[in-house]
């Protein structure tokens, strides 16, 4: 695996969790330029939702917002997502410590496992980084959107071949109503 760069033009490379409104403001401004801007993702598919439930790990590079992750948590794993490294920044592994900030959050709140859903053309990345498929490439195959990979936080305790249905791996978060319900659910 290669070295992380510590820093980039003499600026040094930071990671801090989001702890104020304006850090989170700066991980939802790379978001934006990432997701929206770049690969013009909706707005209501980029920001979803989960936001204000979520940890947020932002880059730094000096005192510039370089790359961020959202981090969901749940009773064994920890659900990396929204990975998003400015253009500019790429290809000096802020991913990578973005991601490894993630891990060691993950071992503190004792997390067994780490859980990303990856484009099709991202799994290349994910799995140079040490992820593997929850489903088999051929179980995945066909005109899916997401791949499910997932990561042992304790690399010293591999994780056990584990595979579980598409309907449960990759099921999609419900749509929420103006009220906070589930669309097509009773209300009181």
């Amino acid at each position: 695996m290669n070295a992380i760069a510590q820093s980039i033009g003499g600026e040094a490379i930071t990671t801090k969790l989001a702890m104020k409104m304006e850090d989170s403001l700066h991980a939802f401004a790379v978001r934006a330029a990432c997701f929206i801007g770049e690969l013009d993702m909706p707005y209501s598919e980029e920001f979803d939702g989960h936001d204000f439930g979520a940890t947020h790990v932002i880059a730094y590079v000096g005192e510039e917002p370089a790359g961020t992750v959202r981090v969901r948590w749940f009773q064994s794993f920890a659900m990396a997502e929204r990975l998003a490294v400015i253009q500019r920044y790429r290809g000096h592994n802020i991913g990578q410590m973005l991601l490894e900030r993630c891990r060691k959050l993950a071992e503190g709140r004792g997390c067994n496992m780490l859980y990303v859903q990856a484009l099709p053309g991202d799994v290349k990345y994910w799995e140079k980084q040490g992820w593997r498929r929850l489903v088999s490439e051929e179980a995945s195959s066909g005109a899916k959107r997401i791949v499910a990979m997932i990561k042992a936080v304790d690399p010293s305790k591999p994780l056990p071949d584990v595979e579980a249905p598409e309907s449960i791996v990759l099921r999609p978060e419900p749509q929420l109503d103006s009220t906070g319900l589930p669309r097509g659910s009773a209300s009181n």
